[in-house]
C-alpha cells in the first residue's frame, strides 16, 4: 500500500517538472505512476491532495538533510550553521522549488504559507531537538522560541531566497539564534516585563 503511495508521488514530482501545478492532473499522475486513475483516488482524492503530500515529503527530506548536517557537532553554534546551510542549499538547489516559484507562484504559495502549518510544525520540532540537545539551562520557553524562529526563517527563504551567499546567511543565522541560547537570561530576553 505505501509502495503505490510513493509511487504515486513519485510520479507527481516528474510530472509537475514537466508541465507544471496547473497543467498536471490525476491522470497524468497515474499514467506517470503506470497505475489506473481508480487506483490513484483511491489513495488520494484530489490533485491538491496530490500535492500536499509531494510537499510534505520534500520537507521530510529537507529535516532529514537537516538532521544529518547537525549530526557531527556537538556545539550548538556549528550546529545550527551547518544545519542553516543545509537547508539553504538544498532549498537553493531543489529541482522544483526554484521554477515553479518563478513560473506558477500562486500554485505552490498556498502549500508554503496559509497551508504550510504542518511544514512549520515538524520544522520546529526538528529544530528543537537540535537546540535542546545542545543547550544546557536554556528557559524551554526560549528554545521553543529559537526553534520557531528557525522553521520560519526556512520557510521565508524558501519563498524569497537570500540574496547573500549561503554561506553568510547560515553564520548569520547561528549567530542570531545560538547567541540568544547561550546567554544569560536577562541579556537574551531583556529586561522583565513590568506588570
Amino acid at each position: 500500500m505505501l509502495f503505490k503511495r510513493e509511487r504515486i508521488i513519485d510520479a507527481a514530482f516528474e510530472v509537475v517538472q514537466r508541465v507544471g501545478v496547473g497543467r498536471a492532473t490525476m491522470t497524468e499522475f497515474a499514467r506517470a505512476a503506470r497505475l489506473s486513475r481508480p487506483t490513484v483516488y483511491r489513495y488520494f482524492s484530489t490533485k491538491h491532495a496530490v500535492l500536499a503530500a509531494l510537499v510534505a515529503r520534500e520537507e521530510s527530506r529537507l529535516v532529514a538533510r537537516v538532521r544529518s548536517a547537525v549530526a557531527p557537532h556537538p556545539d550548538l553554534r556549528a550546529a545550527v550553521e551547518a544545519g542553516a546551510l543545509a537547508s539553504l542549499t538544498w532549498l537553493r538547489e531543489h529541482p522544483l522549488l526554484g521554477s515553479l516559484l518563478k513560473a506558477e507562484p500562486e500554485a505552490l504559495l498556498p502549500y508554503l504559507t496559509v497551508e504550510a502549518h504542518p511544514l512549520i510544525a515538524a520544522g520546529r520540532r526538528a529544530a528543537q531537538e537540535i537546540f535542546g540537545a545542545r543547550v544546557a539551562g536554556a528557559p524551554p520557553a526560549l528554545v521553543r522560541a529559537a526553534a520557531e524562529c528557525f522553521a520560519r526563517l526556512m520557510q521565508s527563504y524558501a519563498i524569497t531566497p537570500p540574496a547573500d551567499p549561503v554561506e553568510e546567511v547560515a553564520r548569520a543565522i547561528a549567530e542570531l539564534l545560538a547567541g540568544s541560547l547561550g546567554r544569560p537570561r536577562d541579556e537574551a530576553l531583556g529586561p522583565p516585563a513590568a506588570g
